[in-house]
């Protein structure tokens, strides 16, 4: 009699149940050092786009050349304007992304005991 199929059944029910064992390893050491990578590159990315670094570079810089003092006063003035409101636009995204990681941190134990609280009110035990 031919033994693959019985050990191939029993060696993919045996890689299953180790990967179902290793899901909550992996999501709380190399999943979630991978969510922090994409916050990273997101706040970086917003920041950029935000211009903050161009901003803050040239702060005491006058706009469109004009050198007088009242050029120089009204530069400044909508520079630090923009500076505080795009900055509080990049807090609003670290909060928002902050959330997103406590998010990811709560989603498998409340995911687990969602479904082992639905489980055993199927099966009766819950009544």
């Amino acid at each position: 009699m031919n033994k693959t199929i019985p050990l191939g059944t029993a060696r993919i029910f045996l890689e299953t149940i180790g990967q179902v064992v290793y899901f909550p390893v992996w999501w709380y050491t190399r999943g979630f050092v991978s969510v922090l990578g994409f916050v990273g590159r997101s706040i970086y990315n917003q920041y950029e786009s935000l211009g903050l670094g161009v901003w803050l570079k040239n702060l005491f810089v006058p706009m469109y050349g004009i050198n007088d003092w009242a050029g120089r006063l009204i530069s400044l003035l909508i520079r630090l304007f923009m500076i505080f409101f795009r900055g509080l636009f990049l807090i609003f995204f670290i909060i928002l992304f902050f959330l997103l990681i406590i998010g990811y941190l709560l989603l498998l134990p409340v995911t687990i005991i969602g479904v082992l609280y639905h489980l055993l009110g199927i099966l009766g035990f819950l009544s």
